[in-house]
């Protein structure tokens, strides 16, 4: 049966949000809008939700990761039926924040030696879903994300990143959404501005002056030593930015004002280091994010050789609602 691409695609409504970001979501024309994998990020949370029960297959290989990053993806492509897709990634190489503070995420630890083979192997998937990927040395997946966010809303998209890394709060906007999904994939949850403020008493330009303020332990971002998280709300409701802080320091009193002068470099040091870059040096083609023919045969061998069946099944069930047939084995 001849396929029929680009089919019209139902809108569901399968996700929790309150009325005022769902209203402005659903305004968002999903023909028009490009969703943004943070895939390490679905990796990393798809391992560790196996963390006491990992996934082993008959010849002992873990692949846990392998299976709940499938199970994830499959939840966003099915239920959303996105237009444009693209899987964002870091190379493992030194970015930029490494040149500039030798400690930027030095106390994490090795990344776990079960999960390092099914890299490679979710990458396979990947590839043969005809979904591109796009990484870059010397970026990280997030400045990947911003910069593509920035210019699909300047070329008249909108942007959905699929991710549950806090850092990505600062790219909100009403053009830019994030979805995060929560105990496991049951519950999905977009932020927009207002549902951002509601959860988190935070707005997305606050984000980064938050971070040079406190700092951030997950990334060891130092912050303002003695500045904690009260201090910074409190500077955050008086002032809109870093310099405004401390362009106005004689207005401040007491014991934060020694603090903030005392760690002025290292809050602009933080600042730096917690600020996604949204002009990479990216290439951007938003129409190639668009293409949609998956290599069938590739994926069920790939489910065959990692003992995947149920999960075949599931994705057959969204190439034919996608492509508009049928293909099974």
């Amino acid at each position: 049966m001849e396929r029929v691409r680009d089919a019209p695609f139902r809108e569901r409504n399968r996700r929790r949000w309150n009325m005022s970001e769902g209203a402005k979501a659903a305004a968002m024309d999903n023909l028009k809008t490009v969703y943004l994998i943070d895939t390490y990020n679905l990796i990393f949370k798809a391992f560790f939700a196996f963390a006491n029960k990992p996934l082993i297959t008959s010849y002992k290989m873990n692949i846990s990761a392998v299976y709940g990053f499938l199970n994830m993806l499959h939840k966003i492509l099915n239920d959303y039926e996105p237009t444009y897709v693209v899987c964002v990634h870091d190379t493992g190489e030194k970015t930029f924040r490494e040149d500039i503070y030798e400690g930027y995420k030095a106390q994490r630890p090795e990344c776990p030696v079960d999960l390092v083979p099914q890299f490679n192997v979710i990458f396979e998937f990947i590839d043969a879903l005809s979904l591109p990927r796009l990484s870059k040395p010397g970026l990280e997946a997030d400045d990947i994300i911003g910069t593509i966010a920035k210019r699909a809303v300047a070329g008249g998209y909108c942007a959905k990143i699929i991710s549950s890394d806090r850092d990505l709060f600062q790219l909100i906007s009403d053009n830019v959404h994030m979805i995060s999904l929560k105990k496991g994939i049951s519950e999905i949850v977009e932020y927009g501005p207002e549902l951002l403020k509601q959860e988190y008493k935070i707005r997305p330009q606050e984000v980064v002056l938050y971070k040079s303020l406190v700092g951030d332990t997950s990334d060891n971002i130092p912050g303002v030593h003695g500045i904690g998280p009260k201090a910074a709300e409190e500077l955050i409701a008086k002032f809109k930015s870093l310099d405004e802080i401390y362009n106005n320091i004689e207005m401040i009193t007491g014991r934060k004002k020694e603090l903030l002068l005392a760690g002025r470099e290292k809050a602009y040091l933080s600042y730096r280091l917690a600020e996604i870059e949204c002009d990479g040096d990216v290439a951007v083609d938003i129409e190639n994010y668009r293409k949609f023919d998956p290599d069938i045969d590739k994926f069920h061998s790939l489910c065959v050789k990692y003992e995947q069946k149920k999960m075949f099944e599931r994705y057959s069930n969204y190439f034919e609602k996608r492509s508009g047939f049928f293909y099974g084995h």
